[in-house]
C-alpha cells in the first residue's frame, strides 16, 4: 500500500469512527430549592431561571417543592415546556410532618419517562423515576433508574451543626430502603441516587449504605472524595451549603461549610461504553473553591469559574448550591435536538442532483464532502442554510459531509445516485 493509500483509508476510518461514535452529553443537576416557591419573601423564579439557563440540565432533580403550583412554575416559566418534560407533583406520603417533596424534569428530545414511584419511609417518600434514553436502535433499549432523596436534617434546621446519632440513624433507615429497592432493578439499568443527604461525613452509616460493595447494584460516589467533610478547608471545592453567612428570611446561615448535595452513581455509569460518566465534571455549581466559610456574596468567593451574576442568583435562590455532572453516551438519538445535532437533510438520504441542508443553529457552516475513499470532494467554507449544494457532478455512490461550526462538528451520510 502507498503513501497516498494510506492516508485515504486513515481519514476514512476516522470519519467512520467519528460518525459512528459521536458522543451526545447528558447534564445532570440536583437542587434543593429551599421551599419553593413560597419559602422566602422574595419572588425567586427568575432566579431559579437565570440558572438553569445557565446550565440546561437534561436530568434535573429537585428537593423541597411546596405544592403543585411551584411544580408547574418550574417547568412553565423556569424551564422550556417544550423541550422538557416533568414527573407528576404528589404530596409526601411518609408522614405530614415534612410536606416537602421532591420532583423530576428531563429533557423530551433526550429520554421518556416510562415509571415513577415513590418509597415510603418514615422521614419522607425517596421519588423513583425510570427514564428511557431516545435511541435510534430500540432492540438494545438504554434505561437510567433515578431516585431523588432528601434525607433527614438535624434537629434544629436552623444550625447546621445540631446533628446526633438519631438523626444520622434515620438517613441510614431512609438509604436501607434505597438499597432494598435496588434489588428490584435489573442489572443492565443504570442508576443514579440524589438530592440533599444532609451527610456530615463519609464515615456516616447513610453514606457507607450507599456504597455498600455488596448490594444488588454497587453506587460510587464519581469524585471518591472520603473525609470527614464539616467545615473542614480541605473539602472546600465541593461545599454546597450554605450560601448565606447569616440565618434569616428561611436561609440557613453559617457559610459555605457542608457537602449537604449529592449524585451517586451505579458502578457502570463508571466503566460502561455506552453510557458513562466524564470525569472532571461533578461539582458544586457556583463554588470557585475559594469560598469557605462565607456567604456566597462575599468577595472572597469571586473568580473566574462562576461569575458574580451567577454567585447573586444561586444567593437569593436557595441556601444551598446545586450539583451538577455530565453523562455522555455514544448510542445514536433518534429524536433531532436543536443545540445537538446542528443541521439535517432536507431532501432525504438519497440525493441525485443537488442537496440542501437546514441548520437548527445560526450562522455560516464550514462543510467538506468526502467519498467512501477519504477524498474531499467538495468544500465550502461558508454555507448559508437552506441554499442548494450541486453534486450532480459526483459519481453515484455513498459520501460524507463533514460540518463545523465553531467547535461542534456533525457527520452526515448521504447516497448519491447515478
Amino acid at each position: 500500500m502507498n503513501i497516498t493509500h494510506k492516508y485515504f483509508l486513515s481519514f476514512w476510518l476516522f470519519f467512520i469512527a467519528l460518525y459512528f461514535t459521536a458522543q451526545t452529553p447528558i447534564k445532570l443537576m440536583s437542587y434543593n430549592l429551599l421551599h419553593y416557591p413560597t419559602g422566602t419573601s422574595i419572588d425567586r423564579k427568575d432566579d431559579l431561571k437565570f440558572i438553569l439557563d445557565s446550565y440546561e440540565p437534561d436530568i434535573f432533580m429537585a428537593c423541597e417543592i411546596e405544592d403543585a403550583t411551584g411544580a408547574d412554575e418550574i417547568l412553565n416559566y423556569c424551564l422550556d415546556n417544550q423541550k422538557y418534560g416533568a414527573s407528576y407533583f404528589t404530596y409526601n406520603h411518609s408522614g405530614s410532618q415534612y410536606p416537602l417533596q421532591q420532583m423530576l424534569y428531563y429533557n423530551k428530545y433526550k429520554f421518556e419517562l416510562v415509571n415513577e414511584e415513590y418509597l415510603i419511609t418514615y422521614v419522607r417518600d425517596i421519588n423513583h423515576y425510570t427514564l428511557k434514553l431516545l435511541t435510534e436502535d430500540t432492540s438494545d433499549e438504554i434505561y437510567i433508574e433515578v431516585y431523588v432523596a432528601h434525607l433527614k436534617a438535624g434537629a434544629d434546621s436552623t444550625n447546621s451543626t445540631d446533628n446526633d446519632s438519631s438523626d444520622e440513624d434515620a438517613r441510614r433507615d431512609m438509604v436501607q430502603k434505597f438499597v432494598d429497592d435496588l434489588n428490584n432493578i435489573p442489572a443492565d439499568h443504570f442508576v443514579i441516587f440524589a438530592g440533599d443527604f444532609n451527610l456530615y461525613t463519609s464515615d456516616e452509616p447513610a453514606y457507607q449504605a450507599i456504597i455498600n460493595p455488596d448490594n444488588a447494584i454497587v453506587m460510587k460516589d464519581p469524585i471518591n472524595r472520603p473525609g470527614a467533610w464539616h467545615n473542614n478547608e480541605a473539602f472546600k471545592d465541593i461545599f454546597t451549603q450554605s450560601t448565606h453567612s447569616i440565618s434569616e428570611d428561611d436561609y440557613v446561615g453559617g457559610g459555605l461549610d457542608d457537602r449537604f448535595d449529592f449524585i451517586m452513581m451505579s458502578s457502570n455509569l463508571i466503566d460502561s461504553p455506552v453510557l458513562y460518566y466524564k470525569t472532571g465534571t461533578y461539582n458544586s455549581y457556583g463554588n470557585n473553591g475559594n469560598c469557605f466559610n462565607n456567604a456566597l456574596t462575599s468577595s472572597y468567593c469571586s473568580g473566574s469559574t462562576y461569575d458574580d451574576t451567577l454567585l447573586q442568583h444561586l444567593y437569593t435562590m436557595s441556601d444551598h448550591l446545586p450539583v451538577v455532572a455530565q453523562l455522555e453516551t455514544v448510542a445514536p438519538l433518534s429524536v433531532i435536538e436543536e443545540n445537538i445535532l446542528l443541521t439535517r437533510l432536507n431532501e432525504g438520504t438519497f440525493i441525485h442532483n443537488s442537496l440542501s441542508l437546514h441548520a437548527e443553529i445560526q450562522g455560516a457552516l464550514n462543510i467538506k464532502i468526502y467519498n467512501s475513499l477519504g477524498q474531499i470532494c467538495n468544500q465550502i467554507d461558508s454555507y448559508t442554510s437552506d441554499t442548494s449544494i450541486d453534486v450532480s457532478r459526483l459519481a453515484g455512490g455513498i459520501y460524507f459531509l463533514h460540518i463545523k461550526s465553531g467547535q461542534k462538528q456533525q457527520i452526515l451520510k448521504f447516497v448519491k445516485t447515478p
